[in-house]
């Protein structure tokens, strides 16, 4: 036997109720007459409401919020990617904690959950070769704000394309940016 959506929404309210969540169970429709006579049931009570063939709770499917809802959960899975592509590729927590937010603690937790151990101190100095080649890479990209969604993807792009750490290519482009070598609109 299936399980009826009577079934699943009493077990819910029941145990809604038990842990005090009256509000709640309010908000799903339940008048406070209907939710005073809830907690009285036995559990032959619940299981005689629960197989009964009368369909007495409905669902109602808000299909605007539902694709809403879908597009956020698209927009967070792919916001995972990038923050776990960008801590692959050698992101530092400061890094992280500009481009996504996180702490220093969610990083590190971040890390150890995909199995990335971070050796500590600083990233060694980029030589010339290397700062030559991350110059003209990030000149062809035309990226104007370092600080944007754009030359974040440029800087993956960058890393994953040449081998680099994403906190070298980073640092270089702040320092140039400091040194008002790179021009910012």
């Amino acid at each position: 036997m299936t399980p009826s959506v009577n079934q699943a929404v009493l077990t819910h309210i029941v145990q809604a109720l038990k842990e005090g969540q009256i509000r709640y169970c309010e908000s799903l429709g339940f008048s406070p007459q209907e939710l005073c006579e809830l907690t009285r049931l036995t559990a032959d009570d619940i299981l005689f409401l629960s197989n009964s063939a009368v369909q007495f709770i409905t669902t109602h499917i808000d299909h605007e919020m539902l694709g809403r809802m879908l597009a956020r959960m698209e927009q967070e899975r792919l916001f995972q990617q990038r923050l776990e592509e960008a801590l692959s590729l050698g992101a530092s927590i400061e890094f992280i904690n500009h481009y996504f937010g996180l702490s220093t603690p969610e990083v590190c937790a971040r890390r150890r959950l995909i199995g990335l151990f971070v050796r500590q101190g600083r990233n060694n100095a980029p030589d010339e070769q290397v700062e030559a080649l991350v110059w003209n890479e990030w000149q062809k990209t035309g990226v104007n704000k370092l600080d944007s969604p754009e030359a974040l993807t440029a800087m993956i792009a960058m890393a994953r394309e040449h081998d680099l750490s994403l906190t070298v290519i980073w640092n270089l482009l702040r320092q140039w940016t400091q040194e008002k070598l790179l021009h910012e609109e």
